[in-house]
């Protein structure tokens, strides 16, 4: 906590709890406490009340260690917590928290709600790249832990993951060196891995612990737990040390085995690592040959923990903390961050017993800032009731100076006047410029409208779904778009689009302009006015023809084009879907038959065509121009004239259906055969086929622009 002179870091294990108290006077460190207490029963025995045992713990260190207003910091165990590392893309620092908690919800296996999680950036001066290590615990873990504190009536102003509390009190005492390290910290279940490596920080909690020794131990010796335990402890000086280290040497093996697996996986993941040294700590260090054996296997230089280098201690501690050094830097760490002396300021306390501690701290605060607003606002009453009684009192008609005041008053006024008129002026230019702003809000509209209604076509191209070698299909999954008509309209809500009367659509015969097909007369509902400037969008049309032969089939295709725009379609309540500024809705659309019988004579290299006239009369027009490319293909052919046809491209034929009947040749290629006759063949003898009939469509939509 920063600004705390003295501190406790309190590390609760499986058969202790560590403590430590540390003192800061600026920039020095003094120890000026420690204790261990031993819990009663080991809290992995079977049927041991683990929160009972640490309740009469805690209760025997207060008991030893008032801790007064002392500020307090616990650690909680690496097996117990989450910790992952993910390294950032180049981004704004202020960016940064948006992206953590991203990860935080893809990288932490629960609802972040169900977590107290917090996060900590790395970075290598040497390195652009930014990794962050993201900290998370279960929030009913957390509470378990702190309800065996509250129950003894100790605050906890600060929870720590023990591996990070390790790392804190290495990067303080510089115990690497410079050098890349691992630290090995063992405990009684589990081992702690962190490697620090080029400003880096990686965890791994291995599932072997002091405890395995000791299981080792009982089977080999044939010897209770207690007596086992004892017999480790005593390894370094029994006349069995020998027996007793080939008894635990394959818990060795399984050890190192763990250690070769994470540092290997480490390296594989970073490249650049430079890992030099092992730091060991933790009670089973103190297990003969362990750390020659350690050396020997992972073929680095294994070091052991012998003291705090950067904290004083006093005479009468050292011998003591001396001897306990292999388990205490974790409390050391703790107390360390409470000082605020750690490059790692996670806390894993829950948001609200922080919020209700600072309150508590600052309420001293605030009643004296309110004790000083009293005798200001009394000093500042008194001065004016002076004041103005010395301006009354004065010798002589007080006039002169009253005038000089109003005068003031006056020009003050005038000043303000202007101000008001500069401000009116600058609200009207800050209203016209915003009006042209918003001139280009809605550019985005039509090209994501069309880029829909593409995207919905049945076929994105039909030439290539229609071309064969053999024969025509006669029920294509076709739809042709011939234009798109808009209107704008300042508001879309209430108005009534007015469908087309059947066979109001577009004639084939009418001039190639192509009015629009449907009426777009609009009315607000029930007679009613304009709707709200928010409402603003467009009234749209969409026209074109479906050629199939059967009309059933025809109208499915455009049924199914409709079915899929309303699929698609963004819509209010998606508002914020990203790149789509606009929402819209589909009106009832109106069928018109155009029958239309088109003729390729196979082997002759003509067609002939008989119905309404295609856009325009006696000029073939825009129907040869879209319709022969896009659906028959290009291929050349050579052109015949009919029979009594003339040279012209149009004949004197009549019959067929429509208002303007006709006959007219035109290149087809001979690959794609249309007949009118069953009775007519291809070159090749097969049976040619005809398409008969084309279906216009309209369909019209409000295109309501965000």
């Amino acid at each position: 906590m920063a600004g705390a002179k003295a501190a406790w870091g309190l590390d609760i294990g499986t058969t202790s709890l560590k403590a430590i108290k540390l003192r800061r006077d600026g920039d020095a460190v003094t120890v000026e406490a420690f204790d261990v207490v031993e819990h009663d029963k080991m809290l992995t025995e079977p049927d041991v009340d683990r929160d009972q045992v640490i309740r009469h713990t805690l209760q025997k260190f207060v008991e030893r260690n008032p801790l007064k207003r002392d500020t307090l910091f616990i650690g909680v165990p690496g097996s117990t917590t989450f910790a992952r590392f993910v390294k950032l893309p180049p981004v704004e620092p202020k960016k940064i928290p948006e992206i953590v908690r991203f990860e935080a919800i893809q990288q932490i296996p629960f609802p972040l709600d169900q977590v107290n999680w917090d996060y900590q950036t790395f970075q290598n001066a040497d390195s652009p790249d930014v990794e962050v290590g993201i900290f998370a615990m279960k929030k009913e873990l957390v509470a378990q832990v702190l309800s065996n504190f509250q129950a003894n009536n100790l605050t906890v102003h600060g929870v720590q993951m023990s591996p990070l509390a390790v790392y804190n009190a290495a990067v303080f005492d510089d115990m690497t060196g410079g050098k890349g390290t691992v630290i090995i910290d063992i405990g009684a279940e589990h081992t702690d891995l962190i490697v620090i490596d080029q400003g880096r920080l990686w965890l791994r909690t291995i599932n072997i612990g002091g405890n395995a020794f000791t299981d080792a131990l009982v089977k080999g010796f044939k010897q209770p737990f207690a007596r086992a335990e004892q017999l480790k402890k005593t390894a370094a000086t029994s006349k069995y040390a020998k027996q007793i280290f080939q008894t635990m040497r394959p818990v060795f093996a399984d050890l190192v085995a763990e250690i070769q697996r994470s540092i290997g996986h480490y390296n594989s993941s970073h490249r650049d690592s430079k890992l030099e040294r092992i730091i060991g700590m933790g009670n089973p260090f103190k297990l003969p040959n362990l750390q020659k054996y350690l050396q020997q296997e992972l073929k680095m230089e294994v070091l052991r923990i012998e003291n705090f280098r950067k904290a004083t201690v006093e005479g009468r501690l050292a011998a003591g903390l001396n001897e306990n050094i292999l388990t205490m830097t974790s409390a050391y760490g703790l107390a360390l961050q409470a000082l605020d002396q750690v490059a790692i300021d996670t806390n894993l306390l829950p948001l609200e017993i922080a919020r209700t501690m600072l309150w508590r701290e600052k309420r001293p605060w605030f009643a004296a800032a309110a004790a000083a607003i009293v005798v200001a606002v009394g000093i500042s009453g008194y001065k004016a009731y002076s004041e103005a009684a010395a301006f009354h009192a004065e010798s002589g008609d007080g006039a002169p100076k009253r005038n000089a005041h109003q005068a003031a008053s006056a020009k003050f006024s005038g000043w303000r006047t202007e101000y008001s008129k500069g401000s009116d002026t600058f609200a009207g230019d800050l209203a016209r410029v915003q009006s042209f702003a918003n001139l280009t809000s809605a550019r985005a509209v039509w090209p994501s409208v069309l880029a829909d209604i593409y995207r919905t076509l049945p076929q994105a191209d039909p030439k290539n779904a229609l071309t064969s070698t053999t024969s025509y299909p006669t029920n294509p999954q076709v739809m042709v778009i011939t234009g798109v008509d808009s209107s704008y309209r300042a508001g879309l809500s209430g108005i009534k689009v007015e469908p087309v009367p059947a066979g109001g659509g577009p004639d084939f015969a009418t001039d190639e302009g192509m009015a629009p097909p449907v009426n777009t007369n609009v009315q607000a509902a029930g007679g009613g006015a304009l709707v709200g400037p928010s409402d603003r969008g467009f009234i749209v049309t969409i026209r074109g023809y479906v050629p199939n032969k059967d009309e059933p089939t025809a109208r499915a295709i455009v049924r199914q084009f409709l079915q899929n725009m309303k699929r698609n379609a963004p819509v209010p309540a998606n508002a914020e879907a990203p790149g789509k500024p606009y929402y819209y809705n589909v009106e009832p659309t109106d069928y018109t038959g155009s029958p239309i019988i088109v003729n390729i004579v196979p082997g002759t290299g003509t067609a002939s065509v008989s119905g309404r006239a295609p856009w325009g009369g006696s000029q073939a027009g825009p129907f040869w121009q879209y319709f022969v490319p896009d659906i028959l293909g290009t291929r050349p052919v050579e052109v015949a004239p009919l029979p009594g046809g003339g040279a012209s491209p149009f004949g004197g034929m009549g019959g067929g259906m429509g208002d303007r009947p006709l006959m007219t040749t035109v290149p087809a290629p001979d690959a794609m055969l249309i007949a009118t006759s069953p009775q007519m063949v291809t070159k090749e003898g097969k049976p040619a086929h005809t398409l008969n009939g084309f279906l216009d469509f309209t369909i019209t939509m409000k295109v309501h622009v965000r």
